[in-house]
């Protein structure tokens, strides 16, 4: 049972089922998927299991993944006598750079303890600043060797645990077969257009923008190699391709406007320039799709890199590859594509279908994210300088030098050829696919309200730029959907998904008091409830009163400040208590601090007390931590106790420690 945001542990999940196969019958359930609360077979799998295995990554401030709770809910709840005395596996992904580590499978392990489970091994965690691969590998061997130690464990069993330790996994064996498999057909955009006509160059906006990157996931080619001849159906197939949707929940608004709110130049050496923008988008050409104040939306991003950088990594690549070129990709092993969606994403998004290299690579591949150790291992045989390759080796074998490595300079793909030369014109489009990561959608909160804004969504982005390294190796760091979305102009189209987070709803009954806590750009969610509040109140609703605490670097940021001001004055807004950890002439203030001060204890304690109370808490995870903290220590225990239990707390949180 896998829980994944990004598709890291479902990944993991893949390659544990992988090397678990070989001596046991395996099953994956997606705890995220849309109908998982409801699934009528999970819980008779469960039951009939002889183990469960949970992997699961971390979301928010310590917690499962947000889609997830309804099945977990269920699992722990009404059907936790299931797994009494069943035995049973956790392994976490997180960051260590976050107060909470780890917190998903934490949470897992101690509904387990409640349930009555066995945990065969020690909870495994991975971290993402660290390295998971070493942990990743340890705890999947003591997992086979506890299996094996079993009186009543199979040959197999026995068998696998002797074989995994003297070998990494049968991963990279499987990885390897995959690739031997693999058929690339390269057809250049002119051929393209003599064989697919009109519809291919009229809608070919369409292909590489709407439908994420070109991939035609909808198209399902049959067909060995063969020449230009064989693509003359593609005409049908793309009609039929553009007239479905490629998922109900996926959607594409145009962008009307951009307004850069704050642009300042770093501090220090490090950090290079920071900014926030408010950007507005348009739905009605979407279909004008429903959301709620406190829902995110999920962005598909793009790479923020240069159509020169492209064409130059693209041509570096064998087979004399052009950035303008199509692929056509075939598997020719079908007992080989069992578990490639989770296992191998990149590659099983573009098999059987016309892919066009540009938009393969300006939207849908990590280019940005760091080289694998394993990918390391591979690239030191391809390497025909012999410096080059000693250093691939130890970054594939060191996990050490592979971190320090990740450090200095990050490791990037797009990097590839800049630093190891000798590999241009050795890499394949296959091995990239098989090697490279996809990009994955981004989370912001929508920071408006559709009774107050119409058929639009309106995001608040912050943008950091900073630098890492030093010399030659110095690079500009920025966030990729981040800088995305601070450098789209209006009349671009964004493709996103919608997210409903129910847990931070304004709560049903206006007059209900709340109070906000909030730094920076995590005002963003509060801006479309504070909307919302004016709504209840244009209609005569009673409103209950409402707070703010709304910390920032200085006066001088200003983020919303008259639209918050605006808001007290028309008593959306109760009062609102402003604080700075930078502002000249004046002592560091914090939320933390503002929450102490006298004059924000003699509101909240009373106001807190009240059996409909609640407390909205938007920023960073450490600021959060921290909020809940001081919370715990000026309220009174019952109080605090009786706001927790109840759900009363609404975390949403989205930074890590510094």
């Amino acid at each position: 049972i896998y829980a994944s945001v990004t598709g890291n542990a479902q990944t993991h999940a893949a390659d544990l089922g992988s090397i678990l196969s070989s001596c046991c019958s395996i099953t994956f359930f997606d705890a995220c998927g849309v109908n998982a609360p409801s699934d009528p077979k999970i819980m008779s799998q469960v039951k009939d299991a002889k183990m469960v295995i949970f992997v699961s990554s971390t979301q928010g401030n310590g917690e499962t993944p947000s889609v997830s709770v309804n099945f977990f809910s269920r699992l722990f709840g009404e059907n936790g006598y299931l797994l009494k005395e069943k035995e049973c596996a956790v392994l976490g992904f997180g960051s260590s750079a976050y107060p909470i580590f780890c917190g998903g499978a934490v949470f897992i392990s101690t509904m387990l303890a409640r349930c009555g489970a066995m945990e065969l091994v020690s909870r495994g965690e991975c971290d993402a600043v660290k390295g998971e691969g070493r942990t990743f590998n340890a705890w999947a061997c003591s997992l086979v060797v506890k299996m094996a130690s079993n009186p009543s464990a199979s040959p197999r069993v026995v068998e696998l645990a002797q074989s995994i330790q003297d070998s990494k996994s049968s991963i990279l064996g499987k990885r390897r077969d995959i690739l031997d498999s693999l058929d690339v057909q390269i057809f250049s955009e002119d051929h393209c257009k003599t064989a697919v006509g009109n519809v291919f160059v009229t809608q070919r906006g369409n292909l590489t923008g709407s439908m994420n990157a070109g991939l035609l996931r909808r198209s399902k080619m049959r067909r060995g190699r063969g020449d230009l001849s064989r693509l003359q159906s593609l005409r049908q197939i793309i009609v039929s391709t553009l007239e479905e949707e490629e998922s109900d929940n996926v959607f594409v608004g145009t962008v009307k406007s951009r307004n850069e709110m704050i642009h300042e130049v770093g501090c220090n050496e490090e950090e290079k320039e920071r900014g926030t923008s408010l950007i507005k988008i348009d739905l009605q050409g979407s279909g004008n799709p429903p959301y709620e104040p406190g829902d995110h939306v999920r962005v598909y991003p793009r790479n923020s890199i240069s159509q020169e950088q492209l064409e130059m990594f693209v041509g570096h690549l064998s087979r004399n590859l052009a950035l303008d070129d199509q692929i056509y990709v075939t598997l020719e092993s079908q007992d080989l594509k069992s578990d490639l969606k989770v296992h191998l994403p990149l590659l099983n998004s573009t098999l059987d279908s016309l892919v066009p290299l540009r938009g393969l690579f300006e939207k849908e591949v990590a280019v940005n994210a760091p080289i694998s150790m394993e990918s390391c291992v591979d690239l030191a045989q391809m390497a025909s300088e012999e410096a080059e390759k000693l250093v691939l080796q130890e970054l594939g074998n060191d996990e050490d030098e592979y971190e320090k490595m990740i450090g200095i300079c990050g490791l990037k793909w797009i990097d590839l050829f800049e630093r190891f030369p000798s590999l241009s014109t050795k890499v394949s489009i296959e091995f990239l696919l098989c090697s490279m990561k996809k990009n994955h959608v981004r989370s912001y909160s929508i920071s408006s309200c559709k009774a107050i804004v119409g058929p639009e969504m309106h995001l608040v982005v912050g943008r950091f730029v900073y630098s890492r390294g030093s010399g030659d190796n110095k690079k500009i760091e920025v966030g990729v959907c981040s800088n995305y979305l601070s450098s789209i102009l209006p009349g671009e189209e964004v493709m996103f998904e919608l997210e409903s987070m129910r847990h931070f709803h304004l709560p049903p009954d206006p007059s209900s008091p709340v109070f906000f806590i909030c730094t920076g750009t995590g005002y963003a969610p509060f801006r479309g409830l504070l909307q919302k509040r004016a709504h209840f109140q244009s209609r005569g609703e009673k409103l209950g009163p409402a707070y703010l605490i709304f910390g920032s670097r200085s006066s001088n940021e200003g983020l919303f400040h008259d639209e918050i001001r605006e808001f007290h004055e028309k008593d959306v807004l109760s009062g609102v208590f402003f604080c700075y950890s930078r502002e000249p002439g004046t002592k560091k203030e914090y939320t933390t601090d503002k929450l102490r001060s006298a004059e924000v204890k003699t509101i909240l304690v009373p106001f807190m007390s009240q059996v409909n109370s609640h407390i909205f808490i938007c920023g960073s995870a450490n600021m959060a931590e921290g909020c809940k903290t001081v919370l715990r220590e000026i309220l009174p225990q019952d109080c605090f106790d009786s706001i927790t239990k109840d759900g009363r707390i609404h975390c949403d949180v989205f930074g890590a420690l510094a």
